[in-house]
């Protein structure tokens, strides 16, 4: 994929890469089969927001998940992905990770903040609640998942009390 819609206040993606754009399924499939009878044993899948993958397309109904399962036929090893915004990452999604073959129990998905009022001040369109719910999901689908997150200390505005929030978050659910 290709830019990123979600417009997070402190990112520069969306004005720099434009809106998101998702390559055709079948290049994907096609380039991965050949790196795969090239030698190469794992690739990632890359985009700002890879779970709104397909969104943009207009002549056919097809996903992220559609296509994990896709190339979880596929001949390659390993495939794993990055990054997964929270607001988009659907069950179908973690159903496809958690079918394995090739598709790692790895997943990067960025919380950024554990605190509501910060993730408002953010724009990240989710709250502590959904990422709690999503992270036990995983958690209970894929019970060998290793998680990474990126977090932000110090948000503009951000207080003790959000801070804390943020530490129970981690602790509680990322580790």
């Amino acid at each position: 994929m290709y830019g990123c819609d979600e417009f997070c206040t402190y990112c520069i993606v969306p004005y720099t890469r434009g809106k998101e754009r998702s390559r055709r399924p079948k290049d994907i499939i096609d380039e991965v089969e050949k790196l795969a009878q090239n030698g190469y044993v794992e690739v990632t899948l890359l985009g700002q927001n890879v779970n709104a993958y397909g969104k943009d397309f207009t002549d056919f109904n097809y996903t992220f998940s559609n296509l994990l399962e896709d190339l979880n036929q596929t001949s390659i090893k390993r495939i794993r992905f990055t990054t997964s915004h929270p607001r988009d990452l659907d069950d179908a999604t973690i159903e496809a990770m958690a079918l394995g073959g090739n598709i790692m129990p790895h997943l990067h998905l960025p919380v950024q903040s554990g605190s509501n009022e910060v993730l408002k001040r953010m724009n990240r369109k989710t709250n502590k609640e959904q990422i709690e719910s999503i992270i036990s999901n995983i958690r209970n689908k894929i019970p060998n998942v290793v998680l990474r997150t990126s977090l932000i200390v110090g948000f503009p505005g951000e207080t003790d009390d959000d801070f804390r929030e943020l530490e129970a978050v981690s602790y509680t659910h990322l580790t």
